[in-house]
């Protein structure tokens, strides 16, 4: 029986079937991606509560556009995991083009804190209405949420969280504390009490780089609770030529005996994974780092690398896209948090997570 004494509304019929809005609005635009249970399940449900396509809705999306503004860094020769997130909000956009909705981007470098002060300023002086912001720069972030907060702009986080009080719609990502822990428990699987292990962080600036903090922090929390008598020696290298990274890794090899382990604590430990080869030490160390991305994969295959830690950047830009959307067009009040699960990648299970 039909019921048209109350309007539906989307989330209604997402809630009724158990999917998402945005299967919902797959069903209802005849997109792609949708299962045929599952549309039949929606089609079933629409057809049953007599629900009518919000017209004023599509007629504002025809007139006006509402600007999405992304602020994360840009790939480098050395990784290209940020290219990833872009494939998720990509995806998001296109489904979302009936609300009129525009993601526009901005780049800043992972090595230049000016470029990431350059690019907010860009980011504000074009006043969007909803932002997307990866926080690397944890002061330089907390003063751009600051602002968007004062103007009222609604924003996501992306890939790492602050840990103050904002007043963000949410967070998208993993537990970089966790992730940490995650790594230190797969190297203390492998290694004696006395091995030393090195935690090899390749980026400047450390300090103010939120998720690597975090990861550190979580990695050398699990060691001091195990009472070990080795020790991990955090290295930070901020040149990433090759001939400096070997000159650097060599000097610790020299310097420290019984390194058994290392922990990149980013994407970049391919870097790392070849001069384990060139020094034909990739059979005796175990080696961890972060990231499916094309660069790893290789030494993942070969053995150089033991473990990455996969953080489904794909996924965090589609989802950080549909959290804003949910907030500023359906006016819903989107859930704060959204771990997403920590993947351990190892050459036997590659095939299935790629």
């Amino acid at each position: 029986m039909k019921n048209n004494k109350t309007p539906i509304k989307i989330k209604d019929i997402a809630q009724i079937a158990e999917v998402s809005t945005g299967t919902v609005d797959r069903v209802l635009h005849n997109r792609s991606d949708v299962s045929k249970i599952t549309r039949e399940k929606v089609l079933r449900i629409i057809d049953e509560f007599d629900y009518k396509t919000n017209i004023i809705a599509k007629t504002l999306a025809s007139k006006n556009q509402i600007v999405f503004s992304v602020l994360i860094p840009e790939h480098d020769k050395y990784s290209s995991y940020w290219q990833k997130p872009l494939i998720g909000m990509q995806k998001a956009e296109k489904e979302l083009a009936t609300y009129g909705i525009q993601i526009k981007k901005y780049f800043f470098n992972l090595s230049d804190i000016n470029s990431f002060k350059s690019k907010a300023t860009f980011l504000l002086e074009e006043n969007p209405n909803a932002v997307v912001l990866a926080p690397i720069f944890k002061k330089e972030a907390l003063k751009l949420t600051d602002i968007l907060s004062k103007k009222n702009i609604p924003f996501v986080l992306l890939d790492s969280i602050l840990d103050e009080k904002n007043d963000s719609v949410g967070y998208v990502g993993y537990n970089s504390y966790q992730s940490g822990v995650v790594a230190a428990k797969l190297i203390h699987t492998r290694i004696e009490d006395a091995n030393n292990i090195l935690l090899v962080n390749l980026l400047s600036n450390f300090k103010n780089l939120n998720h690597l903090s975090q990861r550190s922090d979580g990695f050398r929390s699990f060691f001091a609770k195990k009472n070990k008598t080795g020790t991990i020696v955090e290295l930070n290298i901020h040149n990433l030529d090759e001939n400096s990274i070997s000159k650097k890794l060599s000097y610790a090899f020299d310097d420290i005996l019984r390194i058994k382990a290392i922990f990149v604590t980013n994407s970049k430990v391919h870097i790392v994974a070849k001069f384990l080869i060139d020094k034909q030490l990739d059979q005796d160390i175990v080696l961890v780092g972060y990231d499916l991305i094309d660069e790893n994969i290789q030494y993942l295959k070969n053995d150089a690398i033991d473990y990455l830690i996969s953080q489904n950047p794909v996924e965090q830009g589609y989802s950080s896209i549909m959290k804003l959307f949910k907030f500023v067009i359906l006016k819903e009040e989107p859930k704060k948090i959204t771990y997403l699960p920590i993947d351990i990648i190892i050459k036997e299970n590659l095939i299935d997570s790629c």
